[in-house]
């Protein structure tokens, strides 16, 4: 009885306690705030200085369709694009929310682009403002348009009620079908800080009514180097991430040609990647070679093949290996010659195998220096069905 009795004030104090410290301190109701779903990093020049110009794209509720028991509007109609500029990004965030009668809420974002200007300036403060924030989701898509970085967020390809919903849409559907790679604003922070690889980011081209994937932008440290349009960065994606890109073009093989011979073309469609990456010493430096085997499927041919006989496979099979091993060695030139930026992680297979030559060496100047080869098979799989 005793020891009960002297149990019973810790008790009650706990209940107490519980009942005080219970529910979202920091809580904030959803009328109360203003949520941002993508922003925009612009540099401007006003009064012979450099500042930051930070956009948003902000839906209005009562405007979206279905909203308010009534049909509602869509695109550019159902939001509002605000901007402001400062001599930081807290600096114009700062600005953009003096501008508004609720707080600006971040975590809906679901884009962040930036203009290439900035992108090949530096990008150091920028990402430190991200990486800091607590709101910014590391699933975002982080991407850089070579025009202004606003007019994405402008841009209404009217196929949704918010029109940056088109853009999220476009890049989750073509990763989830491995035409673009998944390379998120998390997936950047970890490319960035790793010593064997460099980063690199989906590179979004816009107008006024069109939104279009056109490859990847490359970075060395912070800073855009270069760019590689579709066909390459499908060729880069194969080699690092298995992923399938997309459809090839070819002209017609010489002994599969048309009778006519003009315009006659193949187009295949991978349908699975295989690869096989190994990384030894070579010459005083290292060597990786990748083996590629790819199987395709043909989705249009107006050669004279003749499917039925297993040369014309062969036939097939040699001159779609000869494009992508052709698109390969651009890419390498590309990559390693004219940009000079390790974005297949060859470093860090260096540093997995042979960690006391990798720890004695600087890897971003001894990169260039390294071979590279990429070796395409391809198997053709299915040829689809046609009535003699």
């Amino acid at each position: 009885m005793k020891r009960v009795r002297a149990v019973l004030p810790f008790l009650l104090f706990i209940v107490l306690m519980s009942t005080v410290t219970a529910g979202c301190w920091d809580r904030r109701e959803l009328e109360e705030r203003t949520s941002v779903v993508a922003m925009s990093i612009d540099r401007v020049d006003e009064k012979e200085q450099s500042l930051v110009k930070i956009s948003v794209q902000i839906p209005i509720p009562i405007k979206i369709v279905g909203s308010g028991g009534g049909g509602g509007e869509g695109g550019k109609s159902a939001v509002k694009v605000m901007s402001a500029t400062g001599y930081s990004m807290a600096d114009a965030m700062r600005n953009l929310q003096q501008r508004l009668n609720q707080q600006l809420f971040y975590g809906h974002t679901r884009v962040v682009a930036i203009s290439e200007a900035v992108a090949r300036e530096d990008l150091s403060a920028i990402v430190d403002s991200l990486r800091r924030s607590p709101q910014m989701r590391r699933l975002l898509w982080m991407v850089i348009t070579p025009q202004e970085a606003v007019k994405l967020l402008e841009a209404d390809p009217k196929l949704e009620q918010i029109p940056i919903v088109y853009v999220m849409d476009l890049m989750e559907n073509g990763s989830k079908s491995g035409i673009v790679p998944d390379i998120t604003l998390g997936r950047w922070f970890i490319d960035r800080s790793s010593s064997g690889s460099d980063a690199m980011a989906n590179y979004i081209q816009s107008t006024p009514r069109e939104v279009k994937w056109h490859g990847l932008a490359l970075f060395n440290d912070d800073k855009m180097v270069g760019h590689l349009e579709e066909d390459l960065s499908w060729v880069l994606m194969q080699v690092k991430n298995k992923q399938i890109g997309g459809d090839v073009t070819i002209s017609c093989p010489q002994n599969a040609s048309r009778v006519d011979g003009i315009g006659a073309y193949l187009t295949a469609h991978p349908k699975k990647v295989h690869v096989k990456t190994t990384v030894a010493p070579y010459q005083n430096t290292f060597k990786m070679t990748v083996d590629v085997m790819v199987e395709d499927d043909i989705v249009e041919s107006m050669c004279n093949a003749d499917f039925s006989k297993e040369e014309s496979y062969r036939l097939v099979e040699k001159a779609l290996a000869a494009e992508m091993n052709s698109r390969a060695q651009k890419m390498i030139e590309k990559v390693q010659g004219e940009y000079g930026v390790d974005v297949f992680g060859m470093g860090n297979k260096v540093r997995a195998n042979y960690m006391k030559q990798f720890e004695q060496l600087d890897w971003k100047k001894e990169f260039p220096k390294t071979k590279i080869e990429v070796r395409y098979t391809v198997e053709v799989r299915r040829v689809g069905m046609k009535m003699q």
